[in-house]
């Protein structure tokens, strides 16, 4: 066996042999791997011309490319000569000796005359018997300092290469390595640009196309309307109830949902649809080559049947669904961002009109739906405009303690609390009441300055009516809180810098909440109401019996007043049902010891029915509408609901 660095030393190693390489067959090889082997080919291309130039060059019976599985494992065959593949495989499978093992443990050429004469490795000589391989050569493939493989080449007969055979064999080896370092490289750096490129156009959670790529098979789409006329359609997607799946069980199990979602989605489609997520719980879907716009909707309600299974994170059931919806067109000339549009705006009208279902696109609705959105874009304006301006104003009503003479429950009356109800004095629609703006004030961002003005405004009041009225002015004053101000971080402390500024008693200041905004995050609401209350500063649930909470979580609100919701004294005599759930929450509040007010009272056998379930403190405009300041100081004072008395029959 001779063992010896593989350029150097080669030639002078080996032993002599009878065989000459034909060096204008060498220059001929070296040509051709010159000229064929361009930037362009890949790692087997010049694999398969380093074969061929052995086969030309060389008489052996076999040559291969062995590389390593992983970095220091056992070898493969990574590339054979015609017929010799299954050899060098047989020879090479489970072994981790024989030359070429050590050829690329060291780095050096190992050439090995006769196998059967020596005993190195057993196992490999075995083998190599049983298999007809006598005399074997190693070379080592190296360029750039590193070792890419070993060329291997075997004799059935015992005849080592010569001296110009090794020469021309290193040559060749050198040669390929040279060209497969670089092309290593370029397809390492392809995969990564390819890599690269995919991550930009594909969302890393679904693996699902983006946001860009799909408005490019949308344009696509789009375009070829005009050489294939037919209908073009999209769905968008809103996931319902991730919020909720992120919030009770954690984000984890939210990505799941998404995985989830998507596969659902996908297993509802054709496999020439397009499914993207555009973000979120977002979802968009490409349908083409649809023959009538119905097709798109058979789609939308395969997708809904898929969601509606139960998905079930951590071993509970969550109820899913989403709101789709649908845009479809055959104009070659509509434009991908149009039609996401008003596929988006469809999906808005599913959404409003109960989830889990989907709606297409209505033209006539959309312009109707644009100019309400238009004027609520001016409405806004103009309210922060009338927040800068001074166009607000309060109006007051009063809650009406009726603990009295069981024969004339307005005998002795007097007023328990008035409850501040904002007012917008504006310049061309006259006085607008709440219901007008509040909804403006929510999706324009206003909410919390207007909270912040009202409770500012209501305070002070409440301390004019003590310099005004004394001992007639009332006890607390009631402000209603909304459910973005109560996600407020900062709620607790501008209440108590407003009592603060304007020197009112935190005990007479009551906010009301409604029962749907307490559990909206309800760690956060809770949290922030034991702060307000910790001012000393009362709570009221307001609208109690219309939300969803439950009577577990009422224990946990630190609120001493339960309002019943108008809807339930609107026709108290005639409707069972409507009085036994004001008696229930009368005693339900008694038991927990919270103040409980009836709202609308409006008539005076409503209030007589009321006195008769054991109410003691109601609201309505039986007793007073609501009121300027100016106007309602005048009332405090006379208090002329006890001649309403006379009326209750």
């Amino acid at each position: 066996m001779t063992q010896v660095p593989a350029a150097r030393h080669a030639p002078a190693a080996a032993a002599q042999g009878p065989a000459v390489v034909d060096a204008e067959a060498l220059a001929a090889v070296l040509n051709d791997f010159a000229a064929t082997v361009t930037g362009d080919f890949s790692v087997d291309d010049i694999l398969r011309q380093l074969g061929s130039g052995i086969t030309r060059v060389l008489e052996v019976d076999g040559a291969g490319v062995l590389t390593p599985r992983t970095p220091g494992g056992m070898l493969r065959v990574a590339f054979a000569t015609s017929g010799a593949g299954e050899t060098l495989d047989r020879l090479q499978e489970g072994l981790q000796e024989g030359p070429c093992h050590d050829c690329h443990a060291s780095g050096r050429l190992v050439q090995v005359d006769d196998l059967t004469a020596g005993e190195r490795w057993p196992d490999f000589e075995r083998r190599a018997a049983s298999l007809g391989v006598r005399s074997v050569t190693a070379v080592p493939m190296r360029a750039r300092g590193r070792l890419w493989g070993v060329l291997d080449l075997y004799r059935r007969t015992p005849e080592p290469l010569s001296p110009g055979e090794l020469e021309a064999a290193i040559t060749l080896a050198n040669l390929a390595t040279s060209y497969l370092v670089v092309a290593a490289d370029r397809d390492t750096a392809r995969h990564a640009q390819d890599e690269l490129a995919h991550r930009a156009t594909h969302d890393p959670l679904t693996d699902l196309p983006t946001r860009w790529m799909f408005f490019e098979h949308v344009s696509h789409a789009l375009a070829g309307l005009a050489r294939r006329p037919g209908q073009v359609g999209l769905l968008f997607l809103d996931l319902d109830g991730l919020k909720q799946v992120n919030d009770t069980f954690g984000h984890l199990a939210g990505d799941r949902l998404l995985t989830t979602a998507a596969e659902r989605v996908r297993a509802a489609l054709r496999p020439t649809d397009i499914l993207a997520r555009l973000g979120g719980d977002e979802f968009v879907v490409l349908l083409e080559n649809l023959h009538e716009p119905a097709d798109a909707e058979r789609v939308a309600q395969r997708i809904l049947d898929e969601l509606t299974v139960p998905y079930r994170p951590q071993g509970r059931t969550i109820n899913t669904s989403a709101s789709i919806g649908i845009a479809t067109t055959g104009d070659p000339h509509q434009t991908a961002d149009a039609l996401v549009l008003q596929a988006d705006s469809a999906m808005y009208r599913a959404k409003d009109a109960g989830r889990g279902r989907y709606e297409v696109f209505d033209f006539d609705l959309h312009a109707a739906e644009k100019a309400r959105t238009s004027a609520e874009e001016r409405l806004i304006a103009e309210l922060g405009a009338a927040l800068r301006q001074d166009q607000l104003d309060l109006h007051y009503q009063p809650i009406v303690d009726v603990l009295t003479d069981p024969d004339d429950p307005l005998a002795e009356s007097g007023v328990y609390a008035v409850e501040a109800l904002v007012r917008w004095n504006h310049p061309v629609r006259g006085l607008l009441p709440a219901g007008a703006f509040i909804d403006a004030a929510l999706r324009g961002g206003l909410i919390g300055d207007l909270g912040a003005w009202v409770l500012t405004a209501a305070c002070r009041q409440l301390r004019a009516w003590d310099d005004q009225l004394g001992e007639h002015a009332p006890g607390r004053i009631f402000v209603n809180v909304s459910t973005q101000e109560l996600t407020d971080p900062l709620l607790p402390v501008r209440v108590a810098d407003t009592l603060a500024a304007t020197g009112v008693a935190a005990h007479r200041l009551t906010l009301e909440i409604t029962e749907s905004g307490m559990i909206t995050s309800p760690e956060v609401t809770l949290g922030a109401l034991a702060q307000i209350r910790d001012l000393g500063v009362q709570l009221a649930i307001d609208d109690f019996g219309t939300g969803y909470s439950s009577l577990s979580r009422l224990t946990q609100i630190p609120a001493s007043t339960l309002k019943v919701d108008q809807s339930f004294t609107r026709d108290l005599a005639a409707n069972r049902d409507a009085a036994a759930v004001v008696a229930a929450v009368l005693l339900l509040g008694h038991n927990l010891r919270r103040t409980v007010v009836v709202e609308g009272v409006e008539d005076a056998e409503t209030l007589g029915g009321l006195h008769e379930l054991g109410c003691t403190h109601v609201q309505g405009y039986f007793l007073s509408t609501p009121k300027h300041p100016d106007d309602l100081a005048g009332e405090l004072v006379e208090q002329p609901w006890k001649a309403l008395r006379t009326l209750q029959g």
